[in-house]
């Protein structure tokens, strides 16, 4: 226990508040208790260091077999502690088993090693700074309330290739702050960095100066033997096509630089030249691993030593890249991420200057340059907010290959545009950034897709998959364009921080003209792309100031030619309001442009757009964005007394009359929106559905489309309702569960033909029967009613109890006659 910290506690016992229960120590007390302390922490360590020796005394024995040999591995694997170094017979024991025959035992011992150089890290001195007096600019953020973003006061944390520490003396007093989130919110209370080289532990330690654990590692390293050894086991495959970059060996490398600098480097620089070489997938990754451990672990190293690896690595990797494979590039992604990480970019600049150089030169085809932007995508997206001047360097890069016709190639420029606009966030507190914004960037790309934008013309995907040479019309290029921004609305939808602003949302028209209504594989790229990015863009977080305009946009569209867009339309809206059904609900206004909208599409010409009207607005009703209310059931009656004139006679040879298309569509939509209401409500009657049901059932027998239409509501009704249709039927009068029940139980029970009973329908007969004799018939309609009926509580035998039914009804209507 630190001795701080039991005065701390010292001084709480005498303050009184809170009283203690046991009286304060006296010094003889507190004398013996850490005594007793002591003598307990040395038992502690004995018992350790015993239990130590016991495995290692099991592991020397040759007849030990294998199993128990893993276990007691593994239970030694699992003593190294961060208080207390590892005894130097394991770690020799450790050191030498990276090379044992066993794939597990070598596994182990990558992870015991890493954890052993990171016990006997020599503690590196810290200094406290002030970030003001750092920061060069006399402009400071003097206010009230913590803004967070680009600020004058942390503008020298920022990658500037023209401050760069390129000589020894700017490198030595160049302040390096290697975690990334400090400056942008804001500073530490007490921000430590560490100390200039000549304060830190000496590098490059002789072999008399190392410690008993250090030079047992120094020697094995240093040993040409072991190293080749050590790398052929970590170039081999481990499993097939599922070997991944391995962190645990990253972070041996790592730390084996970061204690011994560049000790080991002579012995590694070959087999790094010729696995950097080698194509196949085990040699990559492993050079990729060591190179990883390599840029991290230098951390420390003087700027002669830092130039020196650069000067090594450059090569290194430019070959890497240029020998890339379909199997390694995911690996050389992570590796530079990783090297990135918590790294000051002005420490890496020659890195990140080698991955800027023509990334898309098109040598070795389109896999090799998609592959150099995900390498470099993964530094930079390290970095996040403070390489600003590389965003916009790549960003000018990127700008004139939009028009990319390789698909590989496209994805990946969409994928980096996503990390270059990431820091550019819309929120409280936030100063605007310093780097690319995407409002700058869309208002630039859609000046070039006006092509596309203005007129009605289709659309149609007619680019060849190859470079062509020479001169394209403007269409063309246009359509290529809007592949590559699709793919990067696609990319950016699901990681960036904020959702689409304004101007994203003006390429809305363009998108719903592409999108098809199916789903079919069978479309092209462009159609796919556009129908999932309307997808995407509709479940994003509208602010209110936006609604407004995205609503604006969809009336536009809603008045296109194409019904494909009108269809479209509503189906973005319903994923729009549901997502930010709180947001809408709260203007009133939107609610009424939504429910205008709505109506306005339930009255279309087309079919299907109106059945889409009719689903949207039943889901509008369900979740209570639309409330059912007297203006709009009369709204819908009134439609549906639209008066369809009677069909005329047809004379041989002449064209059939039609019913005029206006009134059929009026009177639909009349029925659409009364079936929308209906089942808004599947599992419950509310007090206007049973008027609406018979409202609805006087346009069963309406020419089609409007037939189906009913019957599909009626269908559904009886589905949903019929589990709790006992207390559901309370809500109906007797004569409209007559006629209810007449709809939806007779039409669907099994009859013999006409002209085999000479029967009519049951209602019409029992008239005919009441007409004449009307005290009989009342008796049989009873009698056939009830057997009608029952026949509802077993299915099975439906078909009988039907036909007793018509058999009884048949008798009498003999005698009657």
């Amino acid at each position: 226990i630190p001795e701080d910290c039991c005065a701390v506690a010292k001084l709480l016992m005498t303050t009184g508040s809170p009283f203690p229960e046991e009286p304060v120590p006296s010094e003889e007390e507190s004398e013996n208790g850490l005594k007793r302390q002591q003598l307990k922490n040395s038992e502690a360590v004995e018992k350790y260091e015993g239990l130590i020796g016991d495995l290692m005394d099991c592991l020397s024995n040759r007849n030990l077999p294998w199993k128990f040999e893993h276990i007691s591995i593994g239970f030694l694997s699992l003593l190294l502690r961060d208080d207390h170094q590892l005894p130097p017979a394991a770690v020799t024991f450790f050191v030498k088993s990276l090379n044992h025959d066993s794939l597990y035992v070598r596994k182990v011992a990558i992870s015991a090693v890493a954890g052993i150089v990171k016990q006997i890290k020599r503690p590196h001195k810290k200094v406290p700074v002030s970030p003001t007096e750092l920061s060069k600019n006399s402009e400071t953020m003097a206010l009230s309330r913590i803004v967070a973003g680009d600020r004058p006061d942390n503008q020298w944390l920022q990658y500037n290739s023209s401050n760069l520490p390129r000589t020894s003396q700017e490198w030595d007093h160049c302040v390096f702050v290697e975690k990334t989130h400090w400056g942008y919110y804001c500073w530490p209370r007490k921000m430590m960095i560490y100390a200039p080289e000549a304060e830190q532990p000496k590098q490059n330690l002789s072999r008399t100066e190392m410690t008993e654990r250090e030079l047992i590692i120094f020697d094995h390293f240093t040993d040409p033997v072991f190293i080749n050894q050590f790398i052929e086991f970590l170039s081999l495959e481990d499993r097939k096509g599922k070997d991944k970059f391995s962190p645990r060996r990253f972070c041996l490398f790592k730390g084996l630089f970061r204690n011994f600098g560049d000790a080991f480097l002579p012995v590694l620089q070959p087999h790094m030249e010729r696995l950097v070489s080698d194509s196949h997938e085990s040699k990559q990754r492993c050079v990729a691993e060591i190179i990883s451990g390599l840029i991290r672990g230098c951390k420390h190293w003087s700027f002669s030593k830092v130039e020196i690896l650069w000067e090594l690595l450059c090569p290194l990797l430019r070959t890497a890249l240029s020998n890339i494979t379909i199997e390694t590039y995911a690996d050389w992604g992570t590796c530079i991420a990783t090297a990135c990480e918590s790294r000051d970019p002005r420490k890496l600049h020659r890195l990140f200057e080698m991955l800027m150089e023509s990334p898309v030169n098109g040598e070795g085809g389109s896999f090799v340059d998609a592959c150099r932007l995900y390498v470099l995508q993964g530094g930079l997206a390290q970095q996040e907010w403070r390489v600003p001047e590389l965003l916009h360097r790549l960003l000018q890069y990127l700008e004139p290959k939009l028009t990319q016709v390789y698909k590989n190639v496209r994805e990946r420029i969409g994928s980096v545009l996503t990390y270059i606009f990431m820091i550019d966030v819309n929120l409280p507190y936030t100063q605007p950034t310093t780097s690319p914004r995407i409002s700058d960037f869309t208002e630039r790309i859609l000046l070039k897709l006006k092509p596309l934008t203005e007129g009605d013309e289709e659309i149609q995907n007619h680019v060849i998959e190859e470079n062509e040479v020479g001169e394209q019309d403007e269409r063309t290029q246009a359509i290529k364009l809007l592949k590559t921004v699709l793919k990067w609305l696609i990319a950016s939808a699901g990681r960036s921080f904020t959702t689409a602003v304004p101007e994203q949302l003006q390429l809305l028209p363009l998108l719903f003209k592409i999108a098809p209504v199916e789903n079919d594989d069978s479309y092209d790229e462009l159609k796919r792309d556009a129908k999932t990015c309307l997808s995407l863009m509709s479940q994003g977080l509208l602010y209110p100031d936006q609604i407004p305009m995205v609503l604006d946009a969809l009336k536009e569209i809603a008045g296109s030619s194409s019904w494909h867009a009108r269809y479209t339309v509503l189906t973005y809206l319903q994923i729009m309001v549901f997502y930010n059904l709180f947001t809408f609900m709260s203007d009133q206004k939107a609610v009424k442009d939504v429910r205008g909208l709505v109506i306005k599409l339930l009255e279309d010409e087309q079919l299907e757009v109106r059945e889409m009207a009719a689903t949207t607005l039943s889901g509008f009703l369900q979740c209570n964005f639309l409330s059912m209310d007297a203006p709009m059931q009369a709204h819908f009656e009134a439609l549906c007394k639209t008066r369809l004139p009677k069909k005329r006679k047809r004379e041989l040879g002449s064209v059939v009359d039609t019913i005029p298309s206006a009134d059929l569509v009026r009177r639909h939509a009349g029925v659409l929106g009364l079936s929308a209401c209906i089942l808004s409500s599947p599992y419950d009657v509310p007090t206007w559905m049973p008027q609406l049901l018979m409202d609805l059932s006087a346009h069963l027998n309406d020419t089609q489309p409007i037939e189906m239409t009913v019957k599909k509501t009626l269908s559904n009704f009886r589905r949903t309702h019929h589990d709790n249709w006992q207390q559901h039927k309370q809500q109906f009068t007797d004569d409209q569960l007559l006629v209810l029940t007449d709809l939806l139980v007779s039409p669907l029970r099994p009859r013999l033909p006409k002209h085999q009973l000479g029967l009519e329908r049951r209602p019409s007969f029992l008239n005919d029967l009441r007409t004449q004799h009307s005290r009989t018939a009342e008796k049989i309609s009873d009698k056939t009613w009830k057997l009608h009926c029952s026949s509802q509580k077993d299915y099975n035998g439906e078909s009988e109890l039907h036909t007793a039914v018509l058999c009884d009804a048949f008798t009498v209507r003999t005698r009657l006659s």
